[in-house]
């Protein structure tokens, strides 16, 4: 978190600066190590969507916006996404915890999305 100094608080009083200007910086982009089959890669957490990157074959990356994901579910150390169009993705994991975290943090994003979809 970023604190203001003393000038910056006397300002803001002032009417000089916005209180925005100590707003906190953008979310960075969360990336973990992944399988889905065959394919390595990297599942990241964006501020809108969810993208796969495979580093084994270009062609199997997919990226999804949070409203599109129809279905996410987890069973063992995966967690499957399944869009409302295309194909499902099965993603494993090196263990449960780390899938569970993933999970958590995922269907939240993904409930969010829905709710502003309304």
């Amino acid at each position: 978190m970023i604190l203001p100094t003393r000038r910056h608080l006397l300002a803001i009083v002032a009417g000089v600066l916005a209180p925005a200007a100590f707003a906190q910086p953008p979310v960075e982009d969360l990336v973990f190590d992944v399988r889905n089959g065959d394919q390595e890669g990297k599942l990241m957490l964006k501020e809108s969507e969810l993208a796969f990157e495979s580093l084994s074959d270009a062609r199997h990356s997919r990226t999804w916006k949070y409203a599109e994901i129809r279905e996410l579910s987890r069973r063992k150390k995966e967690m499957r996404v399944r869009p409302y169009k295309g194909s499902r993705y099965d993603f494993q994991f090196k263990d449960s915890k780390l899938r569970d975290r993933i999970y958590d943090l995922v269907s939240q994003r993904v409930l969010a999305a829905r709710q502003n979809k309304k």
